[in-house]
């Protein structure tokens, strides 16, 4: 007993702690069993995304070039600037229906059919936390596209100055793509965090998202690094199979419909598939964080002592004699 008395007692702030493999078990889990319904979700603006990839195709690779040169960039899909914008708007609005319909399954009990009938007609939406939501991952995708160009340019730099050896120069790149990622993977935690706290409780939600990654930061960093790592890793292992695919229906020496048709179509999966997995992402964290944080949240201040609390309660009893 003596023992048990003495052990200090769990904290609460180690009760709040994320557990990064559980979440993306957690997060598994759930695209799993709801893959048809998020699909349903998502395919519009999805589809979407991609006419206004094609139209973007053609914009930039198209002979001549119907865009200004500083608009053009190799490190978008696309080849443009504006493929950061047109992927945001869209992207915004799948994650604000994943989200929405994440935060109210649990409230809504009314019949399979009923919920099956909204979630097929709830197709395009557009309000003012959508745009804000866009706007966040335009300057997210315009900073990686920034990042990628300034790397070229520092190898650049680094070859023509010093004229390093094929091998170290390949080291040098290598070591920025590493520093690159694990950049992107702390903005894209900080600001998906934020956008989910924005599309699923408001403005002020926004804040307040952050708030609750208190004491948990480097685990969500972690997790989104691991994400990221993910998705490298998947376009590692596809893409000679989607070299392949796009070589055999669209070998066209210039730019035609067909080709541009058959690009997006091959990079709206993935697209579609990484939309979901970080709103879902997002929505299992910030539920986590909420159900946890008024039970397990440290209030940042201790509890006084013996003698400090003896005499707040005389200094208590004091005014109210008075």
């Amino acid at each position: 007993m003596g023992r048990a008395a003495d052990r200090p007692l769990r904290s609460s702030q180690k009760v709040g702690l994320l557990r990064v493999f559980k979440t993306v078990a957690a997060v598994a889990r759930y695209c799993a069993r709801n893959a048809g319904k998020l699909v349903l979700l998502v395919w519009l603006p999805c589809l979407l995304m991609a006419v206004s990839q094609i139209a973007l195709d053609f914009l930039a690779l198209s002979y001549p070039p119907r865009l200004p040169g500083w608009l053009l960039s190799q490190h978008f899909n696309p080849p443009t600037w504006l493929t950061a914008v047109a992927q945001a708007l869209w992207g915004a609005m799948a994650w604000a229906f994943v989200l929405g319909d994440m935060a109210g399954s649990n409230a809504d009990r009314s019949r399979p059919g009923a919920r099956i009938a909204r979630t097929v007609t709830a197709r395009l939406e557009l309000s003012l936390g959508i745009l804000l939501a866009a706007v966040i991952f335009s300057v997210v995708n315009l900073l990686d596209g920034g990042l990628r160009a300034l790397q070229l340019q520092l190898l650049a730099s680094i070859y023509t100055r010093f004229e390093p050896s094929d091998d170290l120069l390949n080291a040098i790149g290598r070591t920025g793509e590493v520093v690159q990622v694990i950049i992107m993977a702390a903005v894209v935690a900080a600001f998906y965090l934020t956008t989910g706290g924005l599309l699923r409780n408001g403005i002020r939600g926004m804040a307040a998202a952050w708030r609750l990654t208190r004491h948990n930061r480097l685990r969500v960093l972690a997790l989104f690094l691991l994400l990221s790592v993910a998705a490298i890793a998947l376009n590692a292992l596809t893409t000679p199979a989607v070299g392949w695919l796009i070589r055999s229906f669209a070998d066209e020496l210039f730019w035609t419909f067909k080709a541009a048709l058959i690009r997006q179509l091959v990079d709206l999966p993935f697209f579609m598939l990484w939309t979901v997995v970080y709103a879902v992402t997002v929505g299992i964290v910030l539920g986590a964080l909420e159900q946890r944080r008024p039970a397990g949240e440290p209030r940042g201040e201790q509890p006084p002592r013996d003698g400090a609390r003896s005499d707040a309660i005389d200094a208590q009893r004091q005014r109210r004699s008075n």
